[in-house]
């Protein structure tokens, strides 16, 4: 079977992402109980608590939120996620075992500023890289995803929900200046995979203009399950009648968007654009 050039940077680049945020864990989170949200902030809480090693409760979190997504919300979830979440639990484990070198806050001066923020960093060019290649690494996205169907809030208040309860937690067990280094090193990589992935806000607005519209339109609709919109539009030059697709995306789908419109039509214009706020079926509510 032949393996696609496409398919190979995928996965290493998913490979390298998914072992880079390892590292960020290991080397600045684990040593100085930096709670970012998410499995792994819960993970380390746990740790600190019981002495559970972090990888292998991560590996046991996602494997009961990708099943919960699965029952409840019937998503499936792309080989790609499963992979990156896997190794991401196996590496934290190994690194911890082989005693990756850390940096101790305490022996320098602004040290956990330093650890939360480089933390960050790392950890948000790794998350970047997995987004990028239209794969997840699991974790509280998929409880954001039920707290909006059944709670009716915003995919981005649910994660912040879920994430928050994690951070109080942290203020519980570690103190409330550990929850705030926390906070910074959430803030930190956020902004570092906007970075990564090419913008700013959470969602975007795509225009395409194709020759190819019809299918375009049909495998965004298909393979991403978002709604399109068909505008009128002729060509200034070629006094051509063309319609434009509309769509409006959230910021991790880029990737995937790109790929659709790069492999169905290599020659067609594309402007993606930041929203300021998206209301509708699959973001926001009106009210």
């Amino acid at each position: 079977m032949k393996i696609s050039r496409k398919t190979v940077i995928d996965y290493v680049s998913i490979t390298f992402g998914s072992v880079l945020t390892s590292i960020s864990i290991v080397a600045f989170m684990i040593p100085n109980n930096i709670i970012a949200g998410g499995v792994s902030g819960l993970a380390i809480i746990v740790f600190r608590l019981f002495g559970i090693w972090v990888g292998v409760q991560m590996f046991a979190y996602n494997l009961l939120l990708f099943g919960l997504a699965m029952f409840i919300l019937g998503v499936g979830f792309g080989v790609k996620s499963i992979y990156s979440a896997i190794l991401m639990s196996f590496t934290v484990d190994l690194l911890q075992r082989l005693k990756f070198p850390y940096f101790d806050a305490a022996s320098a001066q602004d040290g956990f500023l330093l650890a939360a923020i480089y933390g960050g960093v790392i950890a948000g060019a790794g998350m970047g890289l997995v987004i990028w290649r239209g794969a997840s690494t699991g974790g509280t996205d998929i409880v954001a995803m039920i707290l909006s169907k059944y709670l009716h809030f915003s995919t981005g208040t649910g994660l912040l929900m879920s994430d928050s309860v994690i951070t109080l937690l942290a203020i519980v067990v570690f103190g409330p200046v550990a929850a705030m280094f926390g906070i910074i090193t959430i803030f930190t990589t956020s902004k570092t995979i906007d970075g990564i992935i090419e913008g700013i806000g959470n969602t975007r607005t795509a225009l395409i203009i194709s020759v190819e519209h019809s299918a375009v339109k049909e495998r965004i609709m298909r393979e991403m399950e978002r709604g399109t919109t068909m505008i009128k539009a002729t060509g200034g030059f070629t006094g051509e009648d063309r319609p434009v697709i509309m769509v409006s995306i959230r910021r991790r789908e880029i990737g995937q968007l790109r790929h659709i419109v790069k492999s169905t039509d290599r020659k067609a214009f594309v402007v993606i654009v930041n929203n300021s706020e998206v209301f509708g079926e699959g973001f926001k509510n009106l009210g």
